[in-house]
């Protein structure tokens, strides 16, 4: 990789610090009412509605640039150049900027968790907060996907699926038949698993694995989405045309 973690690390907070600094502003804003003038139970809800929203955030705004913003700058025809297979090199980007993403939301999830204790409100339990955590991994798997197919606006492709994915996975697949559910369970975010996966860590379901599975399948889903995408533009995309005389 030619650099070192430590200094990645540091590159990817100064490339996205911008944006992190307005999404933090943003939420800060809208739950400042009850931060500021709310009774301990409404300040510990906008904490976690806070904590919600950042761990569908940060996997968007650090993996929405990973494969796309190359592409832009046209740093990925100096990669291309070097002896490393551009493939494994975005997966292994991927896998570093879901990281810092996924680190940064767990330490969201202890501040909430120490911000709650702090007010001596009703402590919230710990499933409550670490249910998002499978859609964190959703969000990032898709981000990347939409960041290796569209140049531009993968943030906003991924938002927008990821809502309207989310509204429809609830109810569509119920509404169609065999075998156009399967398609729908396929494509659309699946609702229903992190559904069961909530009332597992709510103590309400003894149903872990499969819901876990059909998480974990999707999120690969959209991982090789996106590796397709980065070998179509290496192999058969702009970037081999823009090279030829």
């Amino acid at each position: 990789m030619y650099t070192t973690t430590a200094r990645r690390i540091i590159l990817s907070f100064r490339l996205r610090a911008k944006v992190l600094i307005m999404a933090l502003l943003a939420i800060t804003i809208i739950e400042l009412p009850s931060l500021v003038f709310g009774q301990p139970e409404a300040i510990a809800q906008s904490l976690v509605t806070t904590y919600a929203v950042l761990s569908l955030a940060l996997p968007v705004i650090f993996v929405s640039g990973v494969v796309s913003g190359d592409f832009r700058s046209g740093i990925f025809q100096i990669w291309l150049q070097k002896p490393i297979d551009p493939l494994a090199f975005y997966l292994r980007r991927f896998w570093e900027e879901f990281s810092i993403a996924l680190v940064l939301t767990l330490l969201a999830l202890g501040a909430t968790r120490l911000g709650i204790a702090a007010l001596g409100s009703e402590p919230v339990e710990i499933g409550e907060l670490l249910d998002t955590l499978p859609l964190t991994l959703i969000v990032g798997a898709m981000a990347f996907g939409f960041s290796a197919w569209l140049p531009r606006g993968s943030a906003i492709g991924t938002i927008a699926f990821a809502i309207a994915g989310a509204m429809a996975g609830e109810r569509l697949p119920d509404l169609l038949g065999r075998p156009w559910s399967w398609l729908a369970d396929a494509v659309l975010i699946p609702m229903t698993a992190l559904e069961d996966f909530r009332n597992y860590l709510l103590g309400e379901s003894n149903a872990i694995w499969i819901p876990l599975a059909r998480i974990v399948a999707y999120s690969i889903g959209w991982t090789a989405l996106g590796a397709l995408g980065v070998w179509y533009t290496v192999h058969r995309g702009r970037l081999p045309n823009a090279e030829q005389p």
